[in-house]
């Protein structure tokens, strides 16, 4: 059996910087499965941690034009739920005390004892992704793309091609 991995692709429901990070409702989600063996999606995970200081820059800078900084972070998925590893938005991105931390911007569909708006830790060497808008755009969020292009066009909601637009 190929081990899968749940994705959350977050509709543009992530959090603006703040001294005090609150977690802030999703516009909408949706999930999908994706083998843990995926060669692209493991590129893009590897290119968001190695341009993880980047984002960090612009968080602890952000300026009005920047928002809704995510972090995408995978946890270990429940036993016997059908998959290997459930990766989460994270919002309210914070560090404290040497130790990351952000709250889950979505309801976990296989990690029990966690909820929507939980804080959590995280650890940057495991990152899978991350974006902010600027402008109207989406900056980062590759897994985001990567994910929409596997719907076919004609399948995809309105929201789903707003979405693509704006990584563009």
């Amino acid at each position: 059996m190929l081990p899968l991995l749940t994705c959350v692709i977050l509709f543009i429901s992530c959090q603006k910087s703040s001294d005090q990070p609150t977690p802030q409702e999703p516009a909408k989600t949706i999930t999908i499965q994706i083998g843990q063996t995926d060669k692209e999606i493991a590129q893009i995970a590897e290119d968001a941690r190695n341009t993880l200081p980047g984002f960090f820059r612009q968080l602890t800078r952000a300026d009005a034009k920047e928002e809704h900084f995510c972090i995408k972070y995978p946890f270990k998925a429940d036993e016997g739920s059908g998959v290997n590893m459930e990766q989460v938005w994270l919002t309210g991105i914070h560090f404290k005390n040497g130790i990351y931390y952000g709250f889950l911007a979505s309801a976990p569909r296989h990690l029990s004892g966690m909820k929507k708006g939980d804080k959590v830790m995280f650890d940057t060497d495991t990152v899978t992704d991350w974006m902010y808008v600027r402008g109207g755009r989406i900056i980062g969020g590759d897994s985001i793309k990567y994910l929409l292009r596997k719907i076919p066009e004609d399948q995809r909601s309105d929201e789903e091609r707003e979405l693509l637009r704006m990584l563009h």
